[in-house]
């Protein structure tokens, strides 16, 4: 690997940037364990959204400070126009959000990896086409096998694959593109810890999508193991701009958690008890407002390329 390739250093790297993908495999678990359907599901979903999810979206406003635009909020009351409007658009609109979800996902992943390019000092473009390639092709594959499937059907989303595809369709198709581009990406040069991630992103997102069948689970299971990169690099920002997120770790820590809980609170046990179809879709888009505004903030807040600034900021070092 190269010298000094790591984002902050080996250790910590190791731990939040690739090993956080070891609680995303525990919650993983506790889904395959449990009813798809029942309490202890829905416990798992509410405790992962205050605790990991709700977290990290306050890590996004401390982040931002004063750079978050008001208009923004706006973007709460998208949800609930399209609960208005009956079940049939709502369902279009869910389609667009687990859409944007996941986009939003996978682009923090490239993040991760354009910061890795930038310490180990690569400015071959073509190397990075391959490389951005190979993240986005192993990430979107199980997510169009999962389209084609039974699970998806079941799901109440628009369908917008041909009748007749199946699963192994996709098998087909991005199977010989991901194993090219690992080849042409091997065949570049010496591997480095962004390759890692490379690796850890695709084989997490394809065992997630191939073992779960629940939407919302898959949701939990691949974003959890972002929540907890996420924590690192606002921490690992916020000290190169000598500050201390929200003051302390026990202060950032309990303004997350307070927020979860509002969010969480309407999002899932809100959602799961209320006593009409009309009044659920209202806070499921209300909640997806709430993610709608994050995924719009940190779009603007994390552009490394185009701020060098940023970049200089997360050079800090951590023994």
């Amino acid at each position: 690997m190269q010298r000094d390739a790591w984002i902050i250093s080996k250790g910590q790297d190791l731990v939040w940037f690739q090993g956080s993908v070891v609680a995303g495999l525990a919650l993983l678990a506790f889904f395959l364990a449990v009813p798809s359907t029942g309490p202890l599901a829905l416990t798992g979903l509410f405790l992962w959204g205050v605790l990991f999810d709700g977290t990290h979206v306050m890590g996004t406003h401390v982040r931002a400070g004063k750079q978050i635009d008001s208009r923004g909020w706006s973007l709460l009351l998208i949800g609930p126009a399209f609960a208005m409007g009956g079940h049939r658009p709502f369902s279009w609109f869910l389609l667009f959000a687990y859409l944007w979800a996941y986009w939003h996902l996978v682009r923090q992943h490239y993040g991760f990896l354009a910061l890795y390019r930038r310490k180990a000092g690569v400015t071959d473009a073509a190397s990075g086409r391959l490389e951005t390639a190979l993240l986005w092709a192993g990430s979107l594959y199980p997510y169009l096998r999962f389209s084609l499937s039974p699970a998806y059907a079941r799901s109440g989303l628009p369908v917008l694959a041909p009748d007749g595809l199946q699963p192994w369709h996709a098998d087909v198709l991005f199977g010989p593109v991901i194993a090219v581009l690992a080849l042409a990406v091997l065949l570049k040069g010496k591997l480095g810890p962004r390759h890692l991630l490379i690796l850890v992103v695709t084989a997490f997102h394809i065992a997630v999508f191939a073992l779960l069948d629940d939407l919302l689970a898959i949701t939990a299971t691949l974003t959890i193991f972002h929540n907890l990169q996420y924590h690192r690099i606002v921490w690992q920002y916020e000290k190169g701009q000598g500050r201390v997120p929200a003051g302390g770790l026990l202060r950032y820590l309990a303004l997350g958690v307070a927020l979860g809980i509002a969010w969480y609170g309407a999002r899932v046990l809100g959602a799961a008890l209320a006593p009409s179809q009309l009044l659920r879709d209202v806070l499921l888009g209300l909640g997806w407002g709430v993610a709608f505004h994050h995924y719009w903030v940190d779009g603007q807040i994390w552009k490394v390329r185009r701020d060098p600034k940023l970049a200089q900021a997360l050079e800090v070092r951590t023994a």
